[in-house]
């Protein structure tokens, strides 16, 4: 099941909705890429207007849970927008942290070999030297986010994919099991979004499944476009 679609030139993400006979949830899932057009985070942002509850991502490498976006210097770089910065949650709407708990992740985290540990805390500062270049932005899209997209392989994952990715699915997994204990049954229409990095989409999807949801209907909707060169281009 595709979660996004992309070629060189732009990305798309699937929004889903979930359908359950035993209940009148309505669950939307919305996979992110972390950086968009600002009219994507526009869109995404009305489309939550609907939502009583909205399941959010959220873990920090930094004590006290400070969180700084990791996103924000390369999106001005390449022309776009950071999700932490541009998404908007309505203040009516019930937000709900499902992924691992700060405290676990640290702790997971910094047992990793040094390596790992030193290039997520550069990470942001890394990034933002790479696309300072104006001549390198377009490509660095294409290679950094478009095409690798599309070549992501569960059997190469390094020590870092495993936390990142593997270990907070299974966290995910259970708090999205746990939400839908508390706030699943219902008689009266309700809506809940699911806004989370496109890689964690399986497990939930998975974890959708198995609480008896199934997919309705499907919205390709366009996160980012780079200009094709020769059109005035990177």
């Amino acid at each position: 099941m595709p979660f996004t679609r992309a070629d060189d030139h732009h990305l798309d993400s699937c929004w889903m909705t979930w359908n359950n006979s035993d209940t009148k949830l309505r669950v939307t899932t919305y996979p992110m890429v972390h950086v968009g057009d600002q009219q994507y985070y526009d869109r995404l942002s009305a489309d939550l207007t609907r939502c009583q509850y909205v399941l959010l991502e959220g873990v920090s490498w930094r004590l006290g849970d400070a969180k700084r976006p990791l996103y924000d210097l390369v999106a001005r770089n390449l022309g776009m927008v950071a999700q932490e910065r541009a998404l908007r949650v309505p203040a009516s709407v019930v937000r709900i942290n499902i992924d691992m708990r700060g405290s676990e992740f640290r702790m997971r985290f910094f047992s990793l070999p040094l390596r790992y540990i030193a290039g997520v805390v550069l990470l942001r500062r890394l990034l933002w030297l790479l696309t300072l270049p104006h001549g390198s932005r377009g490509k660095i899209v294409r290679l950094g986010i478009l095409r690798r997209l599309g070549k992501r392989s569960r059997d190469e994952e390094s020590p870092l994919s495993q936390l990142v990715v593997g270990s907070r699915d299974r966290r995910i997994v259970e708090n999205l099991a746990r939400f839908y204990r508390e706030h699943g049954q219902t008689d009266e229409p309700r809506f809940a979004a699911i806004v989370f990095g496109a890689a964690h989409m399986p497990a939930i999807s998975l974890g959708l499944r198995q609480l008896g949801f199934q997919v309705g209907t499907r919205r390709w909707v366009e996160v980012l476009r780079i200009p094709v060169p020769g059109n005035g281009g990177a």
